[in-house]
């Protein structure tokens, strides 16, 4: 059996303020390499302005390949409220994929639309996401139903989550060839919340990225304790068929065509 976690385009590098400051250019790459991947790639956040030189650094100091592997810079960008998003077409056409948060919801320029509750909160997600795949610039929507520095859990949001209306997002994401990211973190964290989170994205065919949210080089590629083995996200239904991948599945490459 070939191994199922050969990318991760999810990595935090130093330029981003959450990252650690080990996360050098130079100990992403080595960690990469560490973790025998096939690709990586650099997704800092640009939440302002003054992010948007981010990428451009990262990729004037970075070669496209080192040993074999592949050297990708992307972004991490927030959607701010349903109809608009930190970045636009014209950034995203630089980079080599575009991720956005549909879920930091406490971030400075998101709009707080909702009620302080589970039910309210993950509706709200849910209409990010929507306008997120909208945008027909993004490749991957990251950490769903996952919000940053908040009371409540990704299992409490997992659990209120209304399965029609979360399946009318898969479904579109489907359709729009946005991938869904699937970070064994939650799987381990919260086995069946993320269990019924994840199968619901494989069972609307959804396409899948396996990513870290490394913030330091020893989680790049999923490694350590914290993460769910491979096995496991085997056993959900997660195959080498469903995965993201540069150029083949993401939406640049159909836009494209």
């Amino acid at each position: 059996m070939s191994k199922l976690i050969r990318t991760d385009f999810h990595i935090h590098s130093f330029l981003s303020d959450c990252a650690a400051p080990t996360a050098t250019l130079e100990a992403v790459v080595a960690a990469g390499r560490e973790a025998e991947l096939e690709a990586i790639g650099i997704s800092d956040h640009v939440f302002f302005g003054r992010h948007r030189g981010r990428p451009a650094i990262a990729r004037r100091a970075l070669p496209r390949e080192v040993d074999g592997m592949s050297v990708c810079v992307g972004c991490e960008a927030d959607m701010q409220a349903p109809d608009r998003v930190a970045i636009d077409a014209e950034f995203a056409a630089g980079l080599d994929y575009v991720m956005v948060s549909a879920s930091h919801l406490y971030d400075p320029g998101v709009e707080q639309e909702f009620i302080d509750e589970p039910r309210s909160m993950v509706a709200y997600m849910l209409d990010l996401m929507r306008g997120a795949i909208n945008l027909g610039y993004v490749d991957i929507i990251v950490h769903p139903l996952h919000v940053p520095a908040c009371r409540y859990s990704f299992a409490d949001f997992a659990k209120a989550a209304d399965e029609a209306n979360l399946r009318s997002v898969a479904r579109m994401a489907a359709e729009a060839g946005v991938a869904m990211e699937c970070n064994p973190r939650f799987l381990r964290a919260a086995p069946e919340e993320a269990k019924r989170l994840f199968s619901a994205f494989l069972e609307e065919d959804c396409i899948l990225s396996i990513n870290s949210d490394a913030h330091r080089p020893s989680s790049i590629g999923c490694r350590g304790p914290g993460f769910a083995t491979e096995e496991a996200l085997r056993a959900l239904g997660i195959d080498e068929d469903r995965l993201f991948q540069i150029g083949e599945t993401a939406t640049r490459a159909l836009r494209s065509r």
